[in-house]
């Protein structure tokens, strides 16, 4: 049986980053502002956040990014005109966000991108393999987590 070198296995990683980032960074195809796949996230979780109240935290950690990243996200969507963002007349500690009508329009263009582009991997790889990557990347993120809280509880 094969035995997977640390250097091989480093090489996928980084060659898997490297076409993740092509194929879902921004596309330049549009005049319209394009979106990165964490905007688009923040935007798609702001979208369908009830009375625009956007758990941040939550996307935060979906996007597994800091706080600053966060900030720097809106503060560039707010830049673009994409998004609208207001403090909380009722809990300042909270914001409001909202899509402007040019950020609806970018939001439902990268939508579509998004979802053509996975369903033609998932074409491509099968149910079966789709789903069985999916566990392996589940696992590989639960080992990474495991080894970091080892290494900061020495």
């Amino acid at each position: 049986m094969d035995t997977v070198s640390a250097f091989d296995f480093l090489h996928s990683l980084f060659m898997l980053k490297s076409l993740l980032g092509a194929e879902f960074g921004n596309s330049g195809k549009s005049d319209r502002p394009t979106l990165s796949m964490q905007e688009y996230v923040l935007m798609k979780k702001a979208s369908e956040a009830k009375s625009g109240n956007a758990d941040l935290t939550g996307i935060r950690e979906f996007l597994a990014i800091s706080k600053a990243a966060v900030s720097q996200m809106l503060s560039s969507l707010e830049r673009r005109g994409l998004i609208n963002r207001e403090v909380d007349p009722q809990n300042r500690r909270n914001l409001i966000l909202s899509l402007t009508s040019t950020g609806r329009i970018a939001l439902k263009e990268k939508s579509v991108e998004v979802d053509q582009r996975i369903a033609e991997i998932i074409s491509y790889m099968g149910e079966s393999d789709a789903l069985q990557f999916t566990a392996i990347i589940e696992k590989m993120n639960d080992a990474l987590k495991a080894s970091s809280e080892n290494r900061r509880s020495l």
